[in-house]
């Protein structure tokens, strides 16, 4: 939280002059390690609703050995962002620390990180129409169609800002931890005979190129520990113990019942015969590819079946279903989908934050920093929603989308780690240098494997790098102004004309307060109701930005902001006419009645005077609402007034 005075010394000592607009930026700490800890589970959590199936997918039952290995992996990256998110306390994502190094760095680090948020809204959409639709008999073959529409919708809520999509992640996050240990509780008395079938069957066969290649395909697992570092900038201080909370509960769950369930996935009837499945798939594009001469002489391959398929998609469903019974099955599936669902809306709004920071940084063109009436980056809203959907249809299912996961991710957490562990400016240990030095190597391993490896991955990350790097081009070549929301084109005449002559403040006398976007018939009410009591009048104007980690930006200024100029022009003059001493205030942030609350304690506000607001119930319901706020906490000193204007 900042505040700052905007004018000259020489102009505030005038009295009648135009007093100076008070401007402050609110970016208030208020995420505590409970509110952290679900989101980032959010994101790392989903992983398993689809990589346990994968493993098996590429491994047969030797998948507990490459679960254990991405366990480990989550572990100590787990650990090394504890220093990530404690040395860089004001948002330590990998675009805050490559650029700290270099800002080109930095743009490709986040670019890399958009790729990855891509692919996670488009994969966990995918799993969360196959988890919800597969019990009720849903052909796999709309799903991509029905994941497109999943992630509109989410577009079209995610247009008005909705606050209460943390409160939902918290609810289907403690509802998924929950469930997935009821599962594990009602199913660990199959965890011998899984020990027993994976001792018997799970030997990795294919040689040491073929089991670092499997490994490589499920190390997606990672995914979502870049989201816990871009949340620092609004964690409770000490944000160090606040990131430890809220990291080590979320890796302890996930490496616990990752490998508890993997084992009792191997306890699942005729798995040892089934091998790889993944082996299945290449035996028959391989068929598919020869002459038709060829064909005719040569077997067909089996198809993959119905059972492998639900095995690979949704394997905790299978696990459910047998050996507890279909109703906790489709209770289950449920909730795991609406969980996916909630990491999907996380990763749009991550990409939304990422194009918002990255403009107002002039790294992106302005446009994706242009804000709609609800605060909303809208144009960021559009490419957010848009890629994933192009996505999910281009490729058609979880196996693909698989494919294209890792290479952003893990890219992006090879850029954080080099970038951290080489400036010298930061507060780590030696010990710990070395160690995320050697984190990075083992990742970028991985990373060439895969960009060598998998062409469909290095040609999606390339389109990726290749249009943000043209855009940042564009950016720096056509530098504009951050456009706002305009108001009326009949308002804006005249908005650099002299300012109107005010009434100084007069300290002994009361203090009306007006929170208003632009409202002007409110605005006279106010000024009517500060003459008549012989008060100042303060108006107060919050910019709402539904921004949801917006790390190190650019902060707005009033300058850039022609509703509010607007606002407070005429306000000035209104006031001069009607001789009531004014002060404006700016405020930017995302809390409206926090800021109106705050504001009213600080200057002793005796009237708080807001506008009915006109919004349906239904964005109430989404937005939350203004009134409610500040009615319920408003000091007793301070009477609201309520006016219909």
């Amino acid at each position: 939280m900042q505040t700052e005075i905007v004018s000259s010394p020489a102009r505030q000592a005038e009295a009648k002059e135009a007093v100076s607009t008070l401007v402050r930026h609110d970016r208030p700490r208020d995420l505590r390690w409970y509110l952290a800890g679900p989101m980032f589970f959010g994101d790392l959590g989903t992983s398993r609703l689809y990589v346990l199936g994968l493993a098996f997918f590429y491994a047969g039952v030797a998948a507990p050995w490459f679960v254990a290995a991405v366990c480990a992996l989550v572990f100590i990256v787990g650990w090394a962002y504890t220093v990530v998110c404690r040395v860089n306390p004001d948002g330590g994502g990998v675009y805050s620390s490559g650029r700290m190094i270099h800002p080109t760095l930095g743009a490709i680090g986040a670019f890399l990180l958009m790729a990855n948020y891509v692919v996670t809204a488009a994969i966990s959409t995918y799993e969360a129409v196959i988890y919800i639709g597969g019990p009720f008999g849903m052909e796999r073959g709309l799903a991509p169609l029905i994941s497109v529409v999943a992630i509109a919708l989410i577009g079209v809520l995610n247009y008005v800002g909705p606050k209460r999509a943390g409160a939902f992640a918290l609810i289907v996050a403690l509802a998924s931890v929950g469930i997935t240990a009821v599962l594990a509780a009602l199913t660990i008395q199959h965890l011998p005979e899984g020990w027993r079938v994976f001792l018997e069957h799970g030997r990795p066969s294919g040689g040491t190129g073929n089991i670092w290649l499997n490994l490589v395909a499920v190390v997606l697992a990672l995914s979502g520990v870049e989201s816990i570092a871009n949340m620092t900038g609004i964690m409770v201080k000490p944000v160090k113990r606040t990131a430890k909370r809220a990291i080590w509960p979320v890796v302890g769950e996930v490496v616990l019942l990752n490998l508890v369930l993997v084992i009792i996935v191997c306890s699942l009837p005729g798995l040892p015969g089934v091998g790889s499945i993944a082996n299945k798939e290449r035996a028959l594009d391989d068929w598919k590819k020869l002459p038709a001469a060829e064909q005719q002489l040569t077997e067909r391959p089996p198809e993959i079946t119905h059972a492998e398929h639900e095995l690979t998609e949704r394997v905790l469903h299978v696990v459910a279903r047998h050996y507890v019974g279909d109703w906790f099955a489709a209770v289950s599936s449920i909730i795991f989908g609406l969980l996916l669902l909630s990491a999907t809306n996380t990763a749009v709004l991550a990409m939304v934050s990422i194009q918002y920071a990255m403009s107002r940084d002039r790294e992106l063109p302005a446009v994706f920093s242009r804000l709609n009436q609800f605060g909303v980056p809208w144009y960021g809203l559009i490419g957010a929603c848009l890629l994933p959907a192009i996505v999910t249809l281009v490729a058609g299912d979880v196996t693909t989308l698989a494919k294209l996961y890792a290479i952003g991710v893990v890219g992006a957490i090879v850029i954080n780690l080099m970038s951290c562990a080489f400036n010298g400016k930061l507060d780590i240990l030696a010990l710990e240098r070395v160690g995320m030095w050697i984190i990075a190597a083992i990742l970028g391993s991985i990373w060439i494997t895969i960009a060598t490896t998998n062409h469909s991955a290095l040609l999606f990350l390339v389109v990726m790098l290749s249009g943000g790097m043209a855009l940042r081009g564009l950016a720096k070549a056509v530098p504009t102004r951050v456009p706002v929301p305009a108001a009326a084109a009949g308002e804006v005449a005249g908005a650099e004309e002299e300012l109107a002559e005010l009434l100084p403040f007069a300290p002994d006398k009361g203090r009306v307060l007006v929170a208003t976007r632009g409202n002007l018939k409110l605005l006279r009410f106010a000024l009517d109701e500060a003459r008549q009591r012989a008060s100042n009048l303060f108006v107060l104007f919050v910019r709402d930005i539904s921004v949801s980690f917006p790390g190190q930006e650019r902060p707005m200024t009033l300058e850039e902001d022609r509703e509010a100029a607007v606002l407070f022009k005429n306000a000035r003059e209104m006031a001069a006419e009607q001789g009531v001493p004014l002060q404006p205030i700016y405020c930017v942030s995302p809390l409206p009645a926090d800021v109106i609350l705050d504001f009213a304690a600080t200057y002793a506000a005796d009237l708080v005077i807001l506008g009915v607001s006109r919004r349906t119930g239904v964005l109430r319901a989404l937005r939350g609402d203004v009134i409610s706020g500040v009615a319920d906490h408003l000091p007793d000193e301070s009477t609201l007034l309520i006016h219909a204007a």
